[in-house]
């Protein structure tokens, strides 16, 4: 995440980090190791950490939002 603050466009932080969330609620449905097992809450705090990171780079109020609803929509 610390790269994209300062070298990609906005966009491309964006999708950027909803494309991490997205894998690690992919991992969460879909993993069959047993490590899966010990790690149940580390994606979502996780979450929280990149969403953290990645608003450092000062996005917009549209752009938290949507990064938002995309980790809401795999807590439902």
């Amino acid at each position: 995440m610390a790269n994209n603050h300062n070298r990609a466009p906005p966009t491309v932080a964006k999708a950027y980090c909803i494309g991490i969330i997205k894998g690690l609620r992919m991992y969460d449905e879909h993993s069959r190791s047993d490590l899966s097992d010990w790690l149940k809450d580390a994606s979502g705090e996780y979450n929280n950490t990149v969403i953290d990171e990645w608003k450092k780079g000062k996005p917009n109020d549209e752009d938290v939002a949507e990064v938002l609803i995309n980790m809401k929509a795999g807590l439902s």
